[in-house]
């Protein structure tokens, strides 16, 4: 981003226009405010040089009244606790009404940059000292003269100096912790503003606008005197002196550009991995949980973005390029100590991003579409460096670190919303919704659910009596309703921070652990009570393949926690992809072996009133090795699809609590779990036949309903599906317990399986009473027992009920 400073063509156009409409005399001296009378010296200073394109004779009445400028306050502050920079600065404006005398531009504008920088210079000073001193309001209208850092797309203006003086005045903490916190931001502010004072001299050498090269030059020189001290600190007087004379040979340069650039490229190469203000170890952990987080979204932004060498999205790849430029900002940020530790694990992690980057770059250009392969190889060599080079505490998820990444995020929506900005307005919402599930969503799974169903709904289609985000942006709805809205996710984010937030209790854990199980176990429960309950006398013998199916998914669901421990990292980064895939294989089994099993059994057998069961799907070679296969499947995914689920709800849980706790936690939910299906299978063999064949069709309307619903919605968080808002308003349970969202996508899923299944009763019915061909011929019947005709009803009854028993012993046998 660049500074809000102009410069080229556009500051010229800008600058003549008001030196056209500026008075050539000298306003008054300055303000009364320290911060007042820095800017007017300023201001006339941009007049002076705007001057000195068309009215030489204003410029040096615009450069001596800059001088004049310096009275008052702002002279007695300097001359107290800063008289090097009030000398420098006397200095330097003299040298600015000279360079406007003689008509030298690009010595105007080098000693313009000059006085800034002395100016912020000896404000910095002051500032602390005030602050030592304890005097708040002196140290407020000198910390005014500041420059900013500028935020990019994941960091905020910094505010950190603010902070401590208003914490002064309340009297919440002393003058040396307030100093220690105002210099810590300045010294991040003038250290972020003098590499993007060296970028923009490089751009504007490049572009032939030497005047602006030299004032940003200059600035950036004038920066570098104010990190000079920390940086001798840290590395010698020696390296210190020779970074000074890198800086002090810049200005003279911008007239021969190759040398100028050379120059400034050096100088950038001096200060590479040095840091003025050094993090604070829970910083650091903070910045590395957020550098991980935005390596995890680029190749997930990515493949967003392309399909098979094609760009699908350039949307996606804008935010792969956001994620990128945010693991580098972070690196960076890491570097120091990264250097220390491991220098050729951060020279690789700088090569890994700028490859990542460069990945995103050609893709969003159009250039060349890299194989998505090739962009996740390179994370995970990214991943491998890390592993080998962070310190244990920096590896260690932090969901504080991802709540400050969404409000980051939803302050950049908001402010595009309120710049007319939908586009990027919606760029930022999906970011925030990224950064929550990847990050807290998995942990407060398994703590309240109900409560990620909220966040989600605030986020995409509504929540709380309050309509959605992405609602709001796509109807172009105004800044206060969005702002409304934001409060209220806002006390929802607040209340998943508490949730997941560290030192939850023994018992706490425990609970939640078997509430899990329990939870899901009560799914899968009905899952196979609804698949099984009409398997009752001649079909009996096909529970068994279901069963052991849904007994084969509890060893997998084991073994799965297991690999889970050592595969916690891939797990993050694909638990919902992985899980849609397993819902989506869960409904396929559902809807074509169940269909056609209890279409062939229920609807055929029971309604049509059959009652020779033993003729029909226990006959000789009707149960084949694909039907076996296709019940145990049915067992097994209906069972493992839960089991998924819960391993991954407990690895949050594990990871904040340990396995031993989490164990404990389980083992209670398994035992409630067993209790209840003993009973819930006790119960059903009680009931009536025709009951439970109606209670069945119920249960598997239900199952496949809800599965449909929680399926797509899943298939939704991972982008795979679209989202289009309902306009209206459900209950949170609804979403919670039946899978019912209010989106076009998931309702329509959910109606059509409804239909599927409802519909082909209908056709079963319809082939059920299809005439089956013509009669056979007389001699071609069986004459009754008792010479009566084939139409008698004795005899054959008592054929039909020896057949149907011999037939369903055999099939017994066999299955």
């Amino acid at each position: 981003m660049r500074s809000w400073r102009l410069s080229g063509a556009a500051a010229l156009v800008v600058a003549l226009l008001l030196a056209a409409v500026a008075p050539a005399t000298a306003a008054p001296d300055a303000a009364s405010e320290p911060w007042a009378a820095a800017q007017t010296i300023r201001d006339r200073l941009f007049a002076a040089r705007a001057d000195a394109l068309l009215h030489p004779e204003r410029a040096v009445v615009r450069a001596r009244a800059a001088a004049r400028g310096l009275s008052g306050p702002l002279r007695r502050g300097l001359a107290e606790h800063a008289r090097e920079d009030l000398r420098e600065l006397r200095t330097v404006l003299a040298d600015a009404e000279r360079a406007a005398a003689s008509h030298d531009p690009v010595a105007l504008a080098t000693a313009s940059g000059r006085a800034l920088a002395a100016l912020r210079r000896g404000a910095f000073k002051v500032t602390v000292a005030e602050t030592r001193a304890g005097r708040v309001r002196e140290a407020r209208d000198w910390l005014l003269v500041r420059d900013f850092r500028e935020a990019t797309r994941f960091t905020r203006p910094a505010v950190d100096a603010t902070v401590a003086l208003d914490d002064l005045q309340a009297g919440e903490t002393g003058p040396h912790a307030a100093v220690v916190a105002v210099r810590k931001d300045l010294l991040d502010a003038y250290q972020a503003r003098l590499g993007s004072y060296l970028d923009d001299a490089r751009l504007e050498s490049e572009r032939g606008y030497l005047p602006a090269a030299a004032e940003s030059a200059a600035l950036a020189a004038g920066y570098w005197r104010v990190l000079a001290p920390v940086y001798e600190h840290q590395r010698g007087r020696v390296a210190r002196a020779e970074v000074d004379a890198l800086f002090a040979r810049l200005t003279p340069l911008v007239e021969r550009p190759a040398a100028f650039r050379q120059g400034l490229e050096d100088a950038g190469t001096s200060l590479k991995h040095f840091r003025a203000a050094p993090l604070t170890a829970e910083e650091k952990a903070r910045r590395a949980t957020q550098l991980i987080r935005f390596l995890d979204l680029v190749p997930v932004e990515y493949d967003h973005g392309t399909d098979d060498g094609h760009v699908t999205i350039a949307f996606e790849l804008q935010e792969a390029l956001a994620f990128a430029d945010g693991a580098d900002s972070a690196l960076t940020d890491l570097a120091p100590t990264l250097e220390k530790r491991d220098p050729r694990a951060l020279a690789g992690l700088e090569a890994s991003i700028a490859r990542l980057t460069r990945f995103a770059n050609d893709a969003h250009e159009r250039r060349t579409v890299a194989p998505l392969e090739d962009v996740e190889a390179e994370r995970e060599h990214a991943d491998e460096l890390i592993e080998a080079s962070f310190p244990e505490e920096w590896r260690e998820p932090s969901d504080e670190a991802d709540f400050d990444l969404i409000q980051i995020s939803l302050d950049q929506m908001e402010a595009a919303v309120s710049a007319g900005q939908s586009r990027l307005a919606e760029q930022a919402r999906l970011s925030a919704y990224a950064f929550f599930e990847f990050g807290p969503e998995i942990k407060l799974s398994a703590f309240d659910p109900g409560l990620v169903t909220e966040v989600e709904g605030l986020i995409w289609y509504g929540a709380r009596g309050r309509p959605g985000l992405a609602e709001l942006i796509a109807d172009g709805r105004e800044p206060r309703e969005v702002r409304d809205t934001r409060l209220v996710l806002n006390e929802a984010l607040e209340e998943a921070k508490a949730t997941t937030g560290e030192g939850a209790s023994t018992g706490t854990v425990v609970t939640n652990a078997a509430l899990i199980v329990f939870r899901e176990g009560l799914e899968a429960i009905l899952i196979i009570a609804a698949i099984t309950a009409s398997m009752v006398g001649a079909n009996r013998p096909l529970r068994r393949p279901v069963l052991r199916g849904a007994l084969l998914a509890l060893p997998a669901s084991a073994v799965l926690f297991v690999v889970a421990e050592l595969l916690l990292e891939s797990l993050s980064r694909y638990g919902e992809k992985l899980e849609a895939v397993v819902g989506l294989v869960a409904i396929g089994v559902l809807l074509l072996v169940l269909n056609w099993f209890f279409h062939r059994v229920y609807w055929t057998e029971w309604i049509s009133g059959h009652r020779k069961r033993g003729k029909a799907l226990l006959a000789a070679g009707s149960v084949t090795a694909g039907t076996l296969a296709g019940l145990y499947l049915v067992g097994f995914t209906s069972v493992f699809r839960e089991g998924f689920e819960t391993v991954l709800f407990l690895q949050a849980l594990q990871l904040s609590s340990g396995t031993g706790i989490v164990l404990a936690g389980v083992s209670l939910g398994l035992v409630a779990t067993a209790a209840v299906g003993i009973a819930t299978f006790a119960l059903e063999r009680r009931l009536p036949y025709k009951r439970m064949l109606v209670v069945t069709g119920v249960l598997i309307a239900l199952v496949l309903f809800v599965l449909v619903g929680n399926t797509m919605r899943t298939l939704q968080g991972v982008g795979w599906l679209g989202i289009t808002p309902v306009d209206v308003e459900l209950p949170l349970w609804m979403g919670t317990w039946l899978g019912v969202y209010p989106t076009v996508e998931t309702l329509a899923a959910q109606v059509a399986s409804l239909v599927f299944v409802i519909g082909s009763y209908y056709a079963a019915e319809l082939v059920r009473k299809r005439p089956r061909g013509r009669p056979a011929p007389p001699a071609a019947r069986p004459a009754s027992a008792n010479g009566a005709s084939p139409n008698g009803a004795s005899a054959a009854n008592g054929a039909s009920g020896d057949a149907a028993e011999a037939a369903e012993r055999s099939a017994r046998a066999r299955v």
